[in-house]
């Protein structure tokens, strides 16, 4: 299986490896691991993670923890492909990243 960033999950994934580096060098290079190893398990078990709560609709959206951060990696099984919908710290606007499932 291979995957896919949405090109906004890309930005945000982009931007918070460089806000962790402005906060302590080498954090941002820590973060980027930690989220690539949640793609990673996310690929080799896709169906494993709960489904996202609230959301109705054909499409079954997922999250993965990404190990050490606060945050979780936002995903879909399209025609055999994994689709990165968010790296999105959940506690900051929930739910932001749903106008994207549209997409």
């Amino acid at each position: 299986m291979t995957f896919d960033f949405h090109p906004e999950a890309r930005a945000e994934f982009v931007a918070d490896v460089e806000w962790y580096d402005e906060r302590e060098w080498g954090v941002g290079v820590r973060f980027a691991a930690a989220v690539r190893e949640a793609i990673a398990d996310a690929i080799e078990w896709p169906q494993s993670s709960a489904a996202w709560p609230g959301l109705d609709g054909e499409q079954v959206v997922r999250s993965k923890r990404v190990t050490g951060f606060p945050h979780r990696v936002v995903y879909l099984v399209m025609e055999g492909r994994l689709v990165i919908v968010a790296v999105a710290h959940p506690k900051r606007r929930p739910g932001y990243w749903r106008h994207r499932l549209a997409d």
